[in-house]
């Protein structure tokens, strides 16, 4: 009888345990897409707030923070349209410059502007390829994104790829490669910045075999 007992317990338990993960597993995109949406409001409304509060501070709290969220969002839409076109271009092309002559802006504005660049889909500096490498030892494999191909004189070639660090992409480190321990995935860009920021969750079928071909490759070349 306590056998019994024990045994529906048990069962009951993890039915429960499964039943609670499978809901939590769930509501978590939901939960976190809220989160960044509301993170993304709050800090829109701290922008439109400052301008608004002089002439609309006896509205309420909420109301006022709509119309700071409103005013921001048009806000960035116009200056996006502005930088568009050729005179928007120049100013800010003109600001930029005047940036860059600034001892301590320079290097804080030039390297913030690259790092956006890079994950821009327009941008001059944007990745050249995802790229598989060797990496912190033998046998383990790291993507890393193609920045910049350096050609020194002797003929040697050397790549230097971005390893983006997991879930944030926009912090990682610098390598410099030889050519002959690169291995090229083809895989889409886009595609190396979902793995990256999912933390391997979110990884296309065909690029996930062909990492794993790849990687098997080189092994079996090495062996011989």
């Amino acid at each position: 009888m306590k056998t019994e007992k024990s045994s529906l317990l048990s069962n009951a338990s993890k039915h429960l345990r499964s039943r609670l993960i499978s809901g939590v597993l769930v509501l978590i995109p939901l939960f976190v897409t809220i989160f960044v949406l509301q993170t993304v409001f709050v800090w829109l409304t701290r922008i439109g707030k400052p301008l608004l509060r002089p002439w609309l501070g006896d509205l309420n709290e909420w109301i006022l923070s709509t119309l700071a969220f409103i005013v921001t969002v048009i806000g960035l839409y116009l200056v996006g349209f502005i930088a568009t076109h050729l005179l928007g271009k120049r100013f800010i092309q003109w600001g930029e410059g005047f940036l860059m002559r600034l001892p301590l802006v320079k290097p804080i504005y030039s390297a913030v502007k690259q790092m956006v660049d890079a994950f821009s889909s327009n941008g001059k500096n944007s990745f050249e390829e995802v790229v598989m490498f060797e990496y912190p030892r033998r046998g383990i494999y790291t993507i890393g994104f193609v920045t910049s191909i350096i050609r020194e004189p002797d003929g040697k070639v050397m790549y230097a790829v971005f390893v983006a660090t997991t879930p944030n992409p926009t912090s990682g480190f610098l390598i410099l490669c030889p050519e002959d321990e690169v291995i090229k995935t083809n895989m889409p860009i886009e595609d190396g910045i979902k793995m990256i920021v999912s933390g391997g969750l979110v990884i296309p079928p065909a690029c996930g075999q062909r990492l794993i071909t790849l990687a098997s490759e080189r092994q079996k070349a090495k062996a011989l």
